[in-house]
């Protein structure tokens, strides 16, 4: 399949300028977060990537992110060995036409096992909420939940306009 897109608009960028316009970029951001229900998460062990599609909630103020996994896959083995992770979520789906309309995050953190109760109750909740389709899933007793405490989000939009976005309370 060859597809025809249009030429990127192409600019010098300087990474990590967000200042008169981190409402805006953080607003965009939210966005993306809460109109798509689907990203790729990234794990890793001692030799090699390994990249999983999965349905994810966040949280308003963009500090955790929540996903369900069944215990004995290899992406929850993965996260347990290594809490460092990746995530990418982006539209491009939605822009068939236009690479320079594309937008995509690139979201790191520390990933854990969800144990407290209250903690599994507040993220099975808004996983059910947004994901309805899995509740089953989600509650099953073979699965876990996994919270990721996101330290940095990068926002590329325009084909190569980057920002770096980190959560208020670490910024």
């Amino acid at each position: 399949m060859n597809k025809q897109y249009d030429e990127p608009d192409f600019v010098d960028v300087v990474p990590g300028k967000i200042e008169g316009d981190r409402d805006q970029v953080e607003s965009e951001i939210k966005a993306l977060c809460f109109e798509q229900p689907f990203a790729v998460l990234a794990t890793h062990d001692e030799s090699q990537p390994y990249t999983s599609l999965i349905s994810f909630a966040v949280d308003e103020e963009l500090k955790h992110l929540a996903f369900s996994t069944p215990s004995q896959t290899k992406k929850y083995h993965l996260v347990t060995k290594n809490k460092n992770v990746s995530l990418l979520i982006d539209n491009r789906d939605q822009q068939p036409e236009s690479i320079n309309l594309i937008r995509a995050l690139t979201i790191t953190g520390a990933a854990r096992p969800l144990e407290d109760p209250e903690e599994i109750e507040r993220w099975s909740g808004l996983l059910v909420k947004r994901h309805s389709y899995l509740e089953k899933f989600i509650k099953s007793s073979t699965s876990s939940l996994i919270l990721v405490d996101i330290t940095r989000i990068t926002y590329v939009r325009r084909f190569q306009e980057v920002y770096q976005w980190v959560p208020g309370h670490l910024a």
